[in-house]
């Protein structure tokens, strides 16, 4: 649910990396390998002294030690739910028995996000990042997973590039005060939305949440809102209140709809009380541009969203208005 940088965060200086069945049916398809150099050691074998394993629950406080040194704002409940969402596709460097790096994978079917990475600074430059990476995209592979992506910061697309991604769009990570007003019909989530909430959200999203969305409405229940009309979803948007400020998204409403978001944001604006929001959300969206100038929020970053293998699962970006978080799509 939270993003990698929070309000009132320094901007990022990061590290190379950052992360349900919809789409046709392939029965055989071929990804592309991942590229190694002369001389590079296959996926799992040592680089440097280093080797990568799969992380568990006992590595969270080393990982958030780790993203901590970039002041991303990770918690413990960010890297459970994490690992809730896929147990087996998070992975550690580990070195002399300490954990020097981190990766996680989110997956939703043929679809994999992938981000949360961070080397030790010792390590840099050294081969642990792009160990850790041609292990998860090995792995993912290998679960029948066809197409992943990602959200990279600017400096890191070259490395990408070499690893065979492809540059889709960028993503854009804002912050803002918050303003109350009027919300038209938009009620919380009820259980019995989530099948049909999910079919709603792969349209858009370009691939079942449904796992995630089952999550957050444990996690999140009176921040999570529905936005109908006569029965029928328009929109939907899940906030997490910390402190003084509320990260939103996924946020998504049906293109065209934007007095839809307008009711969504300042019906959660209500719920959760803060006095700052932030959330990141696709380039290509107008309507999304225009409601950000029109709030004055202000700009902190951009990524890239980047794709390695078939070209699956694209969704429709005019109906995203927030991610569920730059690593997990």
């Amino acid at each position: 649910m939270r993003q990698v940088v929070r309000a009132g965060r320094r901007r990022i200086r990061p590290v190379h990396v950052q992360a349900l069945p919809e789409g046709k049916t392939i029965r055989h398809i071929r990804l592309p390998r991942v590229r190694r150099g002369r001389g590079a050691r296959a996926a799992g074998e040592d680089v440097e002294g280093a080797k990568v394993r799969r992380l568990d629950e006992h590595d969270i406080g080393a990982a958030i030690a780790l993203t901590n040194l970039e002041n991303w704002g990770y918690t413990r409940a960010d890297f459970v739910r994490l690992l809730t969402l896929s147990p087996e596709g998070c992975f550690v460097v580990e070195a002399n028995g300490r954990v020097v790096g981190v990766l996680t994978t989110t997956t939703y079917d043929g679809l994999a996000f992938l981000g949360a990475v961070i080397v030790s600074p010792e390590l840099r430059g050294k081969g642990a990042g792009k160990q850790m990476m041609e292990t998860a995209l090995d792995y993912l592979r290998s679960t029948g997973v066809r197409t992943v992506r990602l959200n990279a910061y600017l400096n890191a697309i070259p490395f990408y590039e070499r690893l065979g991604f492809q540059r889709e769009y960028e993503v854009i990570r804002w912050t803002g005060s918050t303003a109350t007003g009027r919300a038209r019909g938009v009620r919380p989530l009820r259980l019995d939305d989530l099948d049909g909430l999910a079919r709603f959200d792969a349209t858009y999203f370009g691939a079942n949440r449904r796992a995630l969305l089952d999550l957050l409405a444990e996690e999140v229940p009176s921040t999570f809102l529905v936005a109908e009309s006569r029965g029928s979803i328009r929109g939907f948007l899940a906030g997490n209140p910390g402190g003084d400020s509320c990260e939103i998204g996924p946020w998504v409403v049906a293109p065209g709809r934007g007095s839809v978001s307008q009711d969504l944001y300042r019906g959660l604006v209500a719920a959760a009380g803060t006095a700052d929001v932030a959330f990141s959300g696709p380039s290509t969206n107008e309507a999304l541009l225009e409601f950000v100038r029109n709030r004055g929020f202000e700009e902190v970053f951009r990524a890239l969203r980047m794709r390695w293998g078939a070209d699956e699962f694209a969704g429709d970006p005019r109906g995203v208005w927030a991610l569920g978080g730059l690593e997990k799509g």
